[in-house]
């Protein structure tokens, strides 16, 4: 497995403009360090737990807790009929409580707020832990135990900064998507599809090609007020390795112009559409999106009038 890059960066006007021209991972370590939020977590396990308490509005976030075959992963069941988990509705106050009575047992259920919109669920966050670099962008927080969320990606840029606890990414990059074992694109367990490979007990008999992919797989370990940059479409699998855990993360979209169709959209339509076409067609297809779409040997449109080049002209 190969380390991600580091950037020595301060949370500077420029730093999100760099992100973007970026192509791989990039870690900031201790680019929020200095976060109230940040010291909270240090003075005692349940010390994230109290600062959010003092912000907390009561506003309902979505609970998810793994099933004990599941070994503490938000994935699917082994015949893949089914969730490893199940989720449910309650306050913040509620999840807490349930994570703070984990804390003393071993083999505890694995437990985590999902995706809880910050100026939703603690908007006091926000004033207190700014983020000069990216205005505007509001962030979501990620609240739990020892929970893994498998191998899955983004369509936004993405920054997560871990708070409290430490996780450890592993990432993958676009082009490994068939030795990942992506599962279906629709049932999803929260919207991105995610690898069916059990990330703690891997069968490689069954999903041979996991170990290509591991081995160009990147690792990072991050502590307490680290960051880490994920580029749009980078798969990553994400493992929160303590008792209490708190991740911030901030999407932000990649600009396009926003008179056509979203990218997943095109890309949904396009697999529901040539998938029921012969294999002859769908081969040919191919070759016709690999010179129109992906453009990696020649520009299509080199040789056609600028007047004339219509959907041909490139936009960057």
């Amino acid at each position: 497995m190969t380390p991600v890059a580091t950037w020595p960066v301060a949370d500077l006007p420029t730093l999100r403009q760099r992100l973007e021209q970026c192509a791989e991972p990039v870690l900031l370590p201790g680019l929020v360090r200095d976060w109230p939020a940040v010291r909270a977590c240090r003075s005692a396990p349940l010390g994230i737990c109290d600062y959010l308490a003092r912000l907390d509005r009561g506003v309902p976030v979505f609970a998810t807790k793994t099933r004990a075959a599941a070994q503490g992963v938000m994935g699917y069941n082994d015949d893949l009929t089914d969730f490893a988990f199940v989720k449910a509705r309650m306050t913040l106050a509620e999840f807490m409580a349930n994570l703070a009575a984990y804390l003393p047992l071993d083999g505890a259920p694995a437990i985590a707020a999902q995706c809880a919109k910050v100026s939703d669920v603690i908007p006091g966050f926000l004033d207190e832990n700014p983020l000069p670099a990216l205005p505007g962008v509001v962030p979501n927080f990620w609240l739990g135990n020892a929970l893994t969320v498998p191998v899955h990606h983004d369509h936004p840029y993405n920054l997560a900064c871990v708070v409290a606890g430490r996780r450890r990414f592993t990432l993958f990059a676009p082009e490994q998507v068939g030795n990942l074992y992506i599962g279906p694109l629709e049932h999803t367990p929260s919207g991105a599809p995610i690898s069916v490979v059990h990330p703690k007990a891997p069968d490689f008999a069954r999903y041979p090609r996991w170990r290509d992919a591991l081995a160009a797989a990147r690792v990072v370990e991050m502590a307490p007020g680290d960051a880490l940059y994920i580029p749009p479409l980078w798969f990553h699998q994400v493992e929160a390795l303590e008792k209490v855990n708190l991740l911030v993360n901030y999407w932000w979209p990649v600009e396009g112009d926003r008179r056509l169709p979203s990218p997943a959209a095109t890309f949904m339509q396009a697999v529901q559409v040539l998938n029921a076409l012969p294999p002859a067609q769908r081969d040919a297809w191919a070759a016709m999106f690999g010179h129109y779409v992906v453009q990696r040997e020649q520009d299509p449109g080199a040789h056609v009038p600028a007047a004339w080049q219509g959907a041909l002209a490139r936009r960057q």
